[in-house]
C-alpha cells in the first residue's frame, strides 16, 4: 500500500481519538506492568512504572516510541554495563566517584549530538547501579532489568493496541500544509481582492505544519523500510515547502507596494493563468497527500517555460516600467518552480513506496 493510499476508517478513527486512545494505552501499558510485579513481584519495580511513562508520555506515534524505546535500551544497557564493569573493578569509593564522573562527562559531552537521549539516559542509569552501597551488584542487575522490562511493554503497546502510525500523521500535516498554501496562493491572486491580504495567522499554520512533518521525520523512516533508504528526500520535501512559504510571504508584499504595480500585475493574462494552473495543482496534491484522490496533478515544466517567456516578452514591451510588477512576476516563476520540484518530490516517494509494496507482494 502507498503511503499516500487512503486511511481506513480504523485509522481515521485513531487519529481523531487520539488523546484518548494515547491516554488509554498508557494506562494499560502501567497496569501490564502492576499485573506482572502482582504475579512475579521484583525489587526498584518502579522503575518500570517509570520507563514507561517517559517513553509513551509524548510520543503516541510507533515510530516514535520505538525510537524512543531503542535509544532508551542503547543508553539504559550502556551506562549498566559501564556500571557493573566499576563495581567489578574496585571497591574503593573515591575511585568509584572518580569514574563515575569520567563517565557522566562523556554523557554529558554527547547528549546534544545525534543519539541524545541514549547517552542522557546512559548516564542516568550509571548514577542509579552506583547508588546501592555493598550489594549494589545484584540491585544493579535488578534495576537495569526492570527498565528494559518497561521499554519492551511500552513498545508492545504502542506496536500492537491501536497504533497510531507516524507515516499517517505525516503526510496528513503534508496535505494540510499544501492545502493551506494553496488557499493562500488563489486567494492573493484573486482578481476580487482590492488589498493586502492579513496573511500573519495563515503563515504561522503552514510553518507549523510543515516544523511538525520534519519532527517526525525520524519516526516515518522507523516505521517504513522504503522511506528509510530515502530520508533525503523527506528532508528535501520540507526544505521546498519552506522556500514556497517564503515566496508566498514575499508575494503578498510585492503585489501590494503601489497601486500603479498592482494594476499592471492585474493585466498579466500569462501570470495569472499560470497562478490559477499552480493554484490548482497545491489543491490537488493536498487531497493527494491526504488520501482523497488517487490523481497526482500532471508536470508543470512546459507551462513555467512558457510563462517565463511570455512575461520577458509582455513586461519589456511595456513603456512603464514597473520594477514590482517584474519583481512580482519573477517570484510568481520561483514560487511555480518549488511546486513543481514539490510535486516531483511527491511523485518520487510514491513510486518508491509502491515499488518497494509490488516488490514484497511477488515475494509471496
Amino acid at each position: 500500500m502507498s503511503v499516500f493510499a487512503s486511511a481506513s476508517a480504523f485509522e481515521l478513527f485513531i487519529y481523531r481519538h487520539i488523546r484518548i486512545i494515547h491516554v488509554v494505552k498508557i494506562c494499560l501499558a502501567l497496569l501490564i506492568a502492576h499485573l506482572i510485579n502482582a504475579f512475579f513481584p521484583v525489587p526498584y519495580f518502579a522503575w518500570t512504572s517509570v520507563t514507561i511513562v517517559i517513553i509513551m508520555l509524548t510520543l503516541p506515534q510507533v515510530g516514535g516510541a520505538l525510537e524512543k524505546s531503542i535509544e532508551r535500551i542503547i543508553g539504559t544497557v550502556s551506562g549498566a554495563c559501564y556500571g557493573i564493569a566499576i563495581l567489578l573493578l574496585t571497591s574503593n569509593p573515591w575511585l568509584i566517584a572518580f569514574l563515575a564522573m569520567l563517565g557522566i562527562a562523556a554523557t554529558a559531552y554527547r547528549a546534544t549530538s545525534k543519539m541524545g537521549y541514549a547517552y542522557l539516559v546512559a548516564g542516568f542509569t550509571l548514577i542509579m547501579v552506583l547508588d546501592g552501597g555493598s550489594q549494589s551488584f545484584d540491585e544493579a542487575l535488578w534495576r537495569t532489568g526492570t527498565i528494559l522490562l518497561g521499554c519492551v511493554i511500552a513498545l508492545l503497546v504502542s506496536l500492537f493496541v491501536l497504533p497510531l502510525r507516524a507515516r499517517n500523521e505525516w503526510r496528513w500535516q503534508l496535505a494540510e500544509s499544501l492545502r493551506r498554501m494553496g488557499k493562500i496562493w488563489q486567494a492573493h491572486l484573486s482578481p476580487n481582492v482590492v488589498k493586502p491580504l492579513a496573511t500573519r495567522a495563515m503563515l504561522k499554520n503552514v510553518e507549523r505544519a510543515i516544523q511538525r512533518q520534519k519532527s517526525l521525520h525520524k519516526s516515518v523512516t522507523l516505521e517504513s523500510k522504503p522511506l528509510r533508504h530515502h530520508s533525503d528526500v523527506l528532508d528535501e520535501l520540507v526544505a521546498a515547502q519552506t522556500r514556497c512559504l517564503l515566496l508566498l510571504e514575499l508575494l503578498a508584499q510585492t503585489r501590494w507596494e503601489n497601486s500603479r504595480s498592482a494594476v499592471v500585475i492585474q493585466e498579466l493574462f500569462s501570470l495569472g493563468f499560470a497562478g490559477r494552473e499552480l493554484g490548482q495543482d497545491l489543491h490537488d496534491l493536498s487531497l493527494f497527500c491526504a488520501g482523497s484522490s488517487d490523481l497526482l496533478p500532471p508536470s508543470r515544466q512546459e507551462l513555467l517555460v512558457s510563462y517565463k517567456k511570455e512575461i520577458q516578452a509582455t513586461l519589456s514591451g511595456q513603456s512603464n516600467f514597473s520594477l514590482n510588477a517584474n519583481g512580482y512576476a519573477w517570484l510568481v516563476y520561483q514560487a511555480g518552480l518549488q511546486m513543481e520540484h514539490i510535486n516531483s518530490l511527491i511523485r518520487r516517494i510514491t513510486v518508491v513506496t509502491d515499488l518497494s509494496n509490488a516488490q514484497k507482494s511477488g515475494s509471496w
